[in-house]
């Protein structure tokens, strides 16, 4: 009779699948990314995790997850994981549409063209440049539907608190690390049909061109197969109405079609389709920057 192999060897095996250039089975004390495992590969690496043990690895502290024997001994942990998505997640995103949401759009003259782009049903990534902190409230606002995006840790710090950015919709990613937390919440908006807002420069571009993006907005794409919906945002990078002299101005947001996408379910392939359809997306969204 076959019997499933240890813990430790079952773990080795699957960093092998998704690193398949590897010339033999990792030892537990090899570091993840001293194998050659980028965030998306360790991404890859948590989802087969969670096919093949039902241990979410997002479900517990991230940062933990350093080497192949961490892996095993939290697969081994089973500890309680809480709820995939946060609760309240963007509870008051639909009234503050309607106020301050209204002298928002009023003050910065909005104009949105393409929302017809926006499918009015099941999971979609809106995929935007990114120039300014107005960029998110600018994209709800744009948005014909609720979406609930990534934000940058640094914004949960105070004097605002974590619970006022949960609300609004959005949800924390650790940058300088592989944040599988946020990949599962990602992941688990999307599978639930709603609408995934990713900024895949990664942080804001201080000149307004476009900075190269990463592959993440691309790689959720091709794990669901939910389609991509290109932004461009422009005007936004102006100085804010904090200044000395606020005055109203012009910004433009623009969906261009949405680019279909197909579910790719074999670790290796997914990450590099990733790299041309992140390519066609950034074509998409400097087309639409442009004028």
């Amino acid at each position: 009779m076959q019997t499933d192999p240890p813990i430790g060897q079952a773990v080795a095996d699957l960093v092998m699948e998704v690193a398949p250039d590897l010339a033999a089975p990792p030892r537990p004390d090899a570091v993840l990314a001293d194998l050659g495992l980028d965030s998306l590969a360790v991404a890859d690496l948590a989802l087969g995790v969670a096919e093949r043990f039902g241990v979410r690895l997002g479900g517990g502290d991230v940062a933990s997850l350093r080497t192949v024997g961490d892996v095993a001994a939290r697969i081994r942990e089973r500890a309680p994981e809480g709820p995939r998505i946060p609760s309240g997640l963007g509870a008051i995103q639909r009234p503050i549409r309607a106020f301050p949401g209204g002298l928002i759009r009023w003050f910065f003259r909005l104009r949105v063209t393409g929302v017809e782009h926006v499918p009015a049903t099941g999971p979609v990534v809106l995929a935007a440049n990114h120039q300014s902190m107005w960029d998110v409230p600018l994209h709800v606002l744009a948005s014909p539907r609720p979406i609930q995006f990534m934000a940058k840790q640094e914004l949960y710090r105070p004097p605002f608190p974590a619970v006022w950015w949960t609300i609004l919709g959005g949800f924390s990613v650790r940058r300088e690390i592989a944040d599988l937390r946020a990949v599962d919440i990602a992941l688990a908006v999307l599978e639930r049909g709603e609408v995934l807002g990713i900024y895949p420069e990664g942080r804001r571009s201080k000149t307004g061109a476009l900075l190269p993006f990463l592959d993440g907005a691309a790689w959720l794409a091709l794990r669901t197969g939910a389609p991509i919906v290109p932004t461009g945002i422009v005007g936004s990078a102006r100085k804010g109405p904090w200044g000395t002299r606020p005055r109203r101005r012009p910004v433009r947001v623009a969906f261009g079609p949405s680019i279909p996408v197909d579910r790719e379910d074999d670790p290796v392939m997914r990450r590099k389709r990733a790299d041309a359809l992140t390519e066609e997306l950034r074509r998409a969204i400097a087309a639409l920057t442009e004028g």
